[in-house]
């Protein structure tokens, strides 16, 4: 039986044909025979079938955009680690294996806020491309959700990077940037953010391991922390996430699909002879004339950020004891 929340709809067998035109071979044909079933009746068949065409749309579109992102494989690159004896007595075989680890997670990390945001912008531009249909609107509906999905996805795994860049240097150095951090607790990994390091990095003079650095590599790192942190468009993108995780979903293009609390806001009426108030007025059931952000605004701080994020990857990668091979050897402590 059918509940009030999901009546029975209809069942729909369909059978799904993609075919490949190439110029020097003859066609080929892939094909599946699928049931569709609850289908909302009328209308349930044509939605899927406009669903998943405008979803072939977006998979034949989003390569291009992944082609204007930087090219991150020289982070995950081939790299070959020699180790002695020594190394594995004074801790330089973990700072080193550690390290080369640390590249390769960063290098998955940006594959995928790449790969990600890339999808989100080829699903903007087919939801544009929706303009008729009796179920244009939920298609677009639908394709908003699945961008906005890639797209916060996408500003999630940036924000990792970031972390991750940390995470390196405090690897690099000997997991020494926290005092009396004890790694047998659960969870103790919870202490290790951006400002414990940046403080354990700042104390040069007291970690060998910190000390160990000359002063252009000290310098270097040091700007890098930096513009790590301060960059704007990722300072806008930090901003977004903590409202999309943490608040009401801020409303991106359209207000109506989005939720909003009603404004507790009251306008005080104010007699002009006597200057004093004499009531309030208070709007009720009112819905945004426009949204808090647009979409392509969010992508070009994430455009920016992405490519801002891989050139200090690049310039980390360029201190021989910080890429992924981790050359140099830090003092044993």
């Amino acid at each position: 039986m059918a509940s009030p929340e999901f009546p029975q709809g209809k069942s729909v067998k369909a059978a799904v044909r993609i075919t490949f035109e190439g110029e020097s071979k003859s066609p080929v044909t892939f094909e599946k025979a699928v049931e569709f079933s609850e289908l909302r009746n009328p209308g349930g068949d044509e939605f899927v079938a406009q669903y998943l065409l405008a979803i072939v749309e977006v998979e034949s579109r989003w390569v291009k955009y992944r082609r204007t992102l930087p090219d991150v494989s020289r982070v995950y690159r081939s790299v070959k680690q020699t180790f002695g004896f020594q190394d594995l007595i004074h801790g330089s075989y973990e700072d080193r294996l550690n390290t080369r680890t640390m590249w390769i997670e960063i290098g998955h990390t940006l594959l995928r806020a790449g790969g990600l945001l890339a999808k989100s912008r080829a699903f903007h531009e087919v939801q544009q491309l929706i303009t008729d249909g009796n179920e244009r609107e939920n298609v677009v509906w639908h394709l908003h959700l699945d961008k906005m999905d890639s797209f916060d996805l996408s500003v999630i795994f940036l924000g990792k990077v970031s972390e991750l860049a940390a995470r390196l240097i405090f690897e690099r150095l000997g997991a020494s940037l926290i005092p009396n951090l004890d790694m047998s607790k659960a969870n103790w990994e919870r202490e290790v953010t951006w400002s414990a390091i940046q403080r354990g990095f700042a104390n040069r003079s007291g970690n060998p391991n910190v000390a160990s650095l000359t002063d252009p590599e000290y310098l270097e790192v040091t700007e890098i922390f930096a513009q790590f942190l301060n960059l704007e468009s990722g300072k806008r993108l930090l901003a977004y996430q903590h409202k999309f995780v943490h608040r009401i979903t801020p409303s991106v293009d359209n207000p109506g699909f989005y939720t909003h609390l009603e404004s507790r806001a009251m306008t005080p009426i104010v007699d002009k002879e006597t200057g004093q108030q004499k009531g309030w007025t208070k709007g009720i059931g009112a819905m945004p004339s426009s949204a808090e952000y647009a979409f392509l605004d969010l992508y070009e701080d994430a455009v920016l950020t992405l490519r801002h994020y891989v050139m200090l990857l690049e310039r980390l990668d360029a201190i021989p004891r910080f890429g992924p091979e981790a050359l140099a050897t830090v003092a044993a402590v």
